[in-house]
């Protein structure tokens, strides 16, 4: 808990807090940031491990100057994880790719794999990334009626991505994408019928790893045009990716990719409807606004809440005095409502100018590769319900339990056939 007194709960390392509304989590992060901004918290409570196995508190991070001071900052680093909860090097490595690296390997790794997640590549695939979106909405269409998330928010991202690696049997895509789905969703009752938290995650990184050394093994003697292939022969200062580096990369890249589009997809169709205004006002001119209103609804709903650090030496951040090996927890969805940067952060407004969220971290080395590609995700996607749908309607939403992702299990909508 904040070590000030407050008049909202704050204690945002229990799950009985992420079980409240979001108005009151967000109340919540408010008050922190005009009054504890960087606030020491106990351990986590965690499903993925035992108390026992974790033990150490955090620092909140709220403030947006302050997320963006520790993410640019050599000080906080990523190699002993970005999630709250300690867990094994060696898991997270092996699921996170250069996520979980510091210099000089992230440099290395990351240096290999950004090319092919440039802006210019991005737009260069423009065309077949909104086809890909047309396809999947001409799919459900005849229907009538869809469940949202399984039906678009997760079928769609899943589709680009297994392209874009190079995924081209059907049911090897089905694997990755189901598997890909489990990576992020260990708390779903779905999977934890079955297994236990920690099991589903490590299910969900062998399955994708495997694929990947399938997919490695096979470029190598029959190259395409895709990420697997470009990764087994491209060099960055002499140096090519292993096996074990294709296979982590592919796991990250595959939650990510699946995971936060998704949501993003998802969430920005409900607060659309929600906000009829807001919406009104981008289909009067939807691919004169369309750019400008997704990094408004990013910074309203960012796929990912927030990511962890650990202090490499002692530091003062916020006032707050930092020691060595102290973990801090960057919240940005947080940051994406500090009134000391956005003017009445509480307003949806798709006409925000500048508009300087963190959906996609707060800069520096881990600032999101994929942004790109997540930017034209969700614009091809919601071109694409707004001009085949035009009476499209939502109803009653299930959202995902997470501290983590901003998620959506279940989105339900009719519309006339």
């Amino acid at each position: 808990m904040s070590t000030a007194e407050s008049p909202v709960p704050t204690d945002i390392e229990t799950f009985a807090f992420w079980e409240r509304s979001r108005d009151e989590r967000l109340a919540a992060f408010k008050w922190l940031r005009e009054n504890d901004p960087v606030s020491w918290h106990p351990p986590a409570e965690s499903l993925l491990l035992p108390p026992e196995a974790n033990l150490a508190g955090f620092w909140a991070i709220t403030r947006h100057a302050d997320v963006v001071e520790a993410s640019r900052s050599k000080n906080f680093q990523s190699g002993k994880g970005v999630f709250m909860e300690d867990m094994p090097v060696e898991v997270i490595k092996g699921a996170l790719s250069f996520l979980v690296e510091d210099p000089p390997r992230h440099t290395e790794l990351r240096g290999i794999v950004q090319s092919a997640f440039s802006p210019a590549r991005i737009k260069k695939i423009e065309g077949w990334i909104r086809q890909h979106a047309h396809d999947v909405v001409a799919g459900i269409k005849p229907d009538g009626k869809a469940d949202m998330v399984p039906q678009l928010a997760k079928v769609l991202p899943g589709l680009i991505f297994a392209h874009y690696v190079g995924v081209t049997d059907d049911a090897m895509r089905d694997k990755t994408v189901h598997a890909a789905d489990m990576l992020g969703s260990w708390n779903d009752p779905e999977y934890t019928e079955t297994m236990a938290p920690i099991e589903v995650f490590g299910f969900a990184a062998q399955t994708l790893g495997a694929v990947a050394m399938e997919l490695a093994a096979l470029r190598r003697t029959e190259p395409g045009d895709d990420v697997v292939t470009w990764l087994t022969q491209t060099e960055f200062e002499g140096e090519k990716m292993t096996d074990a580096d294709i296979a982590s990369f592919f796991v990250m890249l595959s939650g990510a990719s699946n995971d936060t589009t998704g949501h993003a997809i998802a969430h920005s169709l409900l607060e659309l409807q929600r906000h009829p205004e807001q919406k009104a006002w981008l289909l009067e001119d939807f691919e004169g606004r369309i750019d400008n209103a997704v990094e408004e609804l990013l910074r309203w709903r960012p796929p990912i809440i927030h990511f962890r650090r650990t202090a490499l030496e002692d530091y003062t951040l916020g006032g707050a005095d930092i020691k060595a090996g102290d973990k801090v927890v960057l919240w940005y969805e947080s940051a994406n409502y500090d009134d000391g940067v956005f003017e009445d952060p509480f307003t949806l407004d798709l006409s925000r100018k500048p508009n300087k969220h963190l959906a996609f971290g707060g800069g520096g080395l881990h600032f999101c590769l994929g942004n790109a590609l997540g930017r034209q995700l969700l614009k091809c996607a919601l071109r694409e319900v707004y001009t085949q749908l035009p009476d499209f309607e939502l109803q009653e939403p299930m959202e995902g339990f997470s501290n983590l992702f901003n998620n959506m299990r279940h989105l339900p909508a009719t519309w006339t056939v």
